[in-house]
């Protein structure tokens, strides 16, 4: 009698479901070291090749039984560079960087840069982050960080907190929901938001930290660009300094955060507040907002901020329109190859307004959809207006990554 056969596709993300899985049907220990790279495939990108680099890294990948895509205009020599994309299995890809450690134009080079973010990505994502006297465990779960404005201004809830009594209350309060970090802004970032001064800023989040500094031993993150709101707050007992700007607007910053051992999110943004809803624009998205960030964590090492007190955030909303903001959110592995825990903050944002068509009062459904599924891609810490309905979505996402898939 003939066989039923009832085939399906399975995902295969890392080496260790790839291991999970020919475990489950009695692979040996031998054959899951020599197969496990197989299972899966990959794509690397490598932008501005030279026509004869791009026939080059095409043919290797053939003879090795990958692929890799060109320009058209290669065979036609009517371009002088072309992006290629290689496509193959782990194991096909390392064999490339070894075959172009014998080739000319400085392609040994682009070996050894292939062999690196190959290992990148296939390393552990941090599993914690340093601030002062806090270590943030990031390993076994999402950490949440609760917005807290202490603005007249910000798109969702201006001037709700402007009192200090009244920002301390909820502070407390998502504290009780369950925060992990609670994050002091004096100032909006909204699209088309001007700056306030210095000392209205000042003025506005030290009193807060304060206090909820003395009700409260957890982390504290003071959402600034200025060196000396940051040194403040920081005196006042915030941990984190978190910087739309990527110490761009004010160097300085990043002496103060290197001197207290305070950690740092560092946040990709096209343009300033003031600008970056104006037709924002990229020939490569990820490729740009990485290059970016790889910048940003360059900057901070260099000022002498250490490995484990960085995090990254790509900006969500920051000089993006809706499909930028889906596809960040889609393609956020591609990030792990800067090694920091990934922020994502897309609470309430436009973004979700305009795919489900809604104000911002009615956007908690979209944004625990899309804090849930940020979480599936790689996020480590949520930045979020409601904390609890985030935690739960959270916990149920993480008890699905966790899963074995057996079901006994």
């Amino acid at each position: 009698m003939a066989e039923t056969l009832s085939p399906r596709i399975i995902v295969i993300e890392s080496l260790e479901d790839a291991a999970r899985e020919m475990r489950a049907i009695g692979v040996s220990e031998g054959g899951i070291s020599a197969m496990a790279g197989k299972a899966r495939s990959l794509v690397v990108k490598v932008s501005g090749a030279s026509v004869p680099v791009g026939h080059i890294l095409k043919q290797q990948m053939l003879s090795l039984g990958g692929e890799a895509a060109v320009a058209r205009d290669v065979l036609t020599h009517k371009i002088e560079s072309t992006d290629v994309l290689l496509m193959g299995t782990r194991t096909q890809l390392g064999a490339l960087c070894e075959k172009l450690s014998y080739q000319p134009f400085d392609m040994p080079a682009l070996g050894e840069e292939i062999a690196s973010l190959l290992e990148t990505t296939d390393a552990p994502a941090p599993r914690s982050l340093r601030a002062r006297s806090h270590v943030i465990g990031l390993g076994e779960r999402v950490r949440i960080m609760g917005i807290l404005n202490v603005t007249p201004d910000s798109f969702s809830d201006g001037g709700q907190y402007l009192r200090p009594t009244a920002a301390l209350e909820r502070g407390l309060a998502m504290i009780e929901e369950g925060a992990d970090i609670i994050d002091v802004g004096g100032q909006s970032s909204r699209p088309g938001s001007s700056p306030v001064s210095e000392e209205e800023e000042l003025k506005r989040v030290v009193p807060v930290v304060a206090r909820i500094h003395e009700e409260w031993e957890g982390p504290i993150s003071i959402d600034t660009y200025r060196a000396r709101v940051a040194e403040e707050a920081i005196s006042a007992g915030a941990a984190i300094v978190n910087d739309i700007t990527a110490f761009r607007a004010d160097p300085e910053i990043a002496g103060v955060v290197a001197r207290f051992g305070a950690a740092c999110v560092l946040m990709h943004m096209q343009g300033t507040p003031e600008t970056m809803q104006d037709s924002p624009s990229y020939d490569d998205l990820m490729g740009e907002i990485a290059a970016f960030l790889a910048d940003a964590v360059a900057r901070a090492n260099r000022a002498g901020i250490g490995e484990d007190q960085i995090a990254v955030d790509p900006g969500i909303g920051f000089g993006k329109t809706t499909e930028h903001n889906l596809a960040i959110l889609h393609r956020l592995p591609e990030l792990r190859v800067l090694g920091k825990p990934l922020l994502v903050g897309p609470s309430r944002k436009s973004f979700i307004g305009n795919v489900l068509d809604l104000p911002i009062d009615e956007r908690l459904e979209g944004t625990l959809a899309a804090s849930a599924y940020a979480v599936a891609q790689g996020a480590r810490i949520l930045r979020v207006h409601d904390v609890r309905p985030t935690i739960r979505a959270a916990r149920l996402v993480e008890a699905c990554l966790s899963s074995d898939g057996q079901t006994g």
